[in-house]
């Protein structure tokens, strides 16, 4: 019974990360860059503030300079964001799949497959929103996030494994 539980919560877990992911993809293309820019010029501004407080530095950035490291930044940290979201998707669909019986390598491809057709289907979703376009590529990024969390999921597996058959 408790492992129908963690796969209900996982499986529940895991549909409400994709609205989530939906949702962002839902934004216009102003609305989303708008974001991603305030919310860099937040961490610039409170980094500056900071910094200053603990007497690390003495600066004080003219709105110019912050705009052109927020131009800078936008789109390395919004190709982040994006493999981010998939790194967290993966590890949830790990979870469910764990959780419903499988192992081996049979569940990083099932989670990986389903990363991908789920990238894929999002960025068919963007080309319907104003401002925003298909693009092969971010699938391609969002997998590799997809990637790295099956690779720190099975670094972890294993270390605990170890660790098990050490105790024992």
């Amino acid at each position: 019974m408790f492992k129908n539980k963690k796969i209900i919560i996982f499986l529940i877990l895991t549909l409400l990360w994709c609205g989530v992911i939906f949702f962002m993809s839902s934004m216009n293309n102003s609305e989303s860059n708008g974001k991603s820019k305030m919310i860099i010029y937040k961490v610039i501004t409170n980094t500056v503030q900071v910094t200053n407080k603990l007497g690390l530095t003495n600066k004080h950035p003219s709105d110019e300079k912050i705009n052109e490291v927020i131009m800078l930044l936008n789109k390395p940290l919004r190709k982040a964001c994006h493999a981010t979201e998939y790194f967290i998707l993966v590890v949830l669909l790990l979870l469910v799949l764990k959780y419903c019986g499988l192992s081996g390598k049979k569940i990083f491809l099932i989670a990986i497959a389903l990363c991908f057709l789920y990238a894929c289907s999002d960025e068919f979703h963007q080309s319907f929103i104003s401002g925003r376009t298909a693009q092969f590529s971010d699938s391609l990024i969002d997998v590799s996030g997809a990637l790295i969390g099956c690779s720190i999921y099975g670094i972890i597996y294993k270390l605990r494994k170890s660790k098990n058959i050490m105790i024992k």
